[in-house]
């Protein structure tokens, strides 16, 4: 879609498929819904930045968990627990839970949690496409809460995300850094049905935009990151609230 050329785009997976926000130099704020992530970013046209709500890099033979994800939650702390460590490429693999964690086990020396699990097919799905294809806007790794944490000045919100203390916590740093956030927001809520599309799919969709539209001021966890056996880096993006935006 020629709006998004030259986006900075927030992407976050939900229950009809991939739902993405990009903000273009304008401001203007637009909203993307596809069932797979290829088609998705084939919609996305020449986006400047694409953060994404979903694993990057996956944990090396041997390894139990990702640095990223440990420093993310030691971050966020006490909201650390919405920060998993994800399946190795085994444990993708694996037709059920139990075979995922039995595969997880030998590789890693750890199972998996449930809620990895559940968005097992994602992680897959956004790992073969960035394994298969070059051709493609920059696409790195974000998490909504450590999004929300370097937005918020390296505070953490305490209010649940589904809550509606929480959505409204998010919607006012969101609107802090993207005046037109609120309204955008309720924009993609009232074109949206919620057995595709929750509240909180748009919220994580929008603090991804809002966090790639600061680029090039972004750090990471690490700070430098490690790869992974195909050379996808293993790291969690958010605003450096120390940098001057546009420097």
């Amino acid at each position: 879609m020629d709006q998004t050329d030259g986006a900075a785009v927030g992407v976050d997976g939900c229950r009809a498929g991939w739902l993405c926000a990009a903000i273009d130099d304008t401001g203007n704020c637009s909203f993307v819904l596809e069932r797979s992530f290829r088609r998705l970013i084939s919609a996305l046209g020449e986006a400047s930045l694409v953060l994404v709500d979903m694993p990057i890099g996956l944990p090396l033979p041997g390894q139990a968990g990702r640095e990223c994800d440990a420093l993310a939650r030691r971050a966020i702390a006490p909201r650390g627990s919405t920060v998993f460590s994800p399946p190795g490429r085994a444990a993708l693999a694996a037709p059920t839970y139990e075979s995922a964690c039995q595969a997880n086990q030998r590789e890693h020396g750890r199972k998996i949690s449930m809620q990895s699990w559940n968005i097992a097919p994602k992680i897959d799905e956004v790992d073969r496409f960035l394994r298969g294809d070059a051709a493609r806007p920059p696409i790195r790794e974000m998490h909504p809460e450590l999004a929300f944490w370097a937005l918020n000045g390296r505070e953490a919100l305490r209010a649940r995300k589904k809550s509606p203390a929480g959505v409204e916590a998010r919607l006012v740093v969101l609107s802090r850094h993207f005046p037109p956030a609120r309204a955008s927001y309720e924009r993609c809520l009232a074109a949206t049905a919620r057995k595709d599309v929750a509240r909180d799919d748009i919220i994580d969709a929008l603090v991804g935009a809002v966090t790639a539209r600061r680029a090039p001021a972004l750090a990471c966890f690490p700070a430098l990151p490690p790869r992974d056996v195909f050379g996808l880096p293993m790291e969690i993006v958010f605003a450096d609230p120390e940098a001057v935006v546009g420097s």
